[in-house]
């Protein structure tokens, strides 16, 4: 399952695969929703459609935010050693 992950100066946004074609978005330990695309859940994020007040308020305020999911850091799972 792939999983994304954006640092931000209130907390870090994590995107994460549950299922096929389901993903969650999450702030440290609060989720946030849920999306068909790690990509719609990405845009929530860039147009401040979080519902997330600490996160959404800053629209039209912030300059360095991520604009789509090529802003995120992919984030790997550590595969069990043999």
């Amino acid at each position: 399952m792939s999983a994304y992950r954006y640092n931000s100066s209130i907390g870090s946004f994590t995107i994460k695969q549950v299922g096929h074609l389901r993903y969650e978005l999450w702030i440290e330990e609060e989720k946030l929703g849920e999306y068909e695309s790690a990509e719609s859940s990405a845009a929530d994020v860039a147009t401040f459609n979080t519902g997330y007040p600490e996160w959404d308020r800053f629209e039209n305020a912030l300059e360095n935010f991520p604009k789509d999911l090529s802003d995120w850091t992919e984030v790997k799972e550590a595969l069990p050693r043999a």
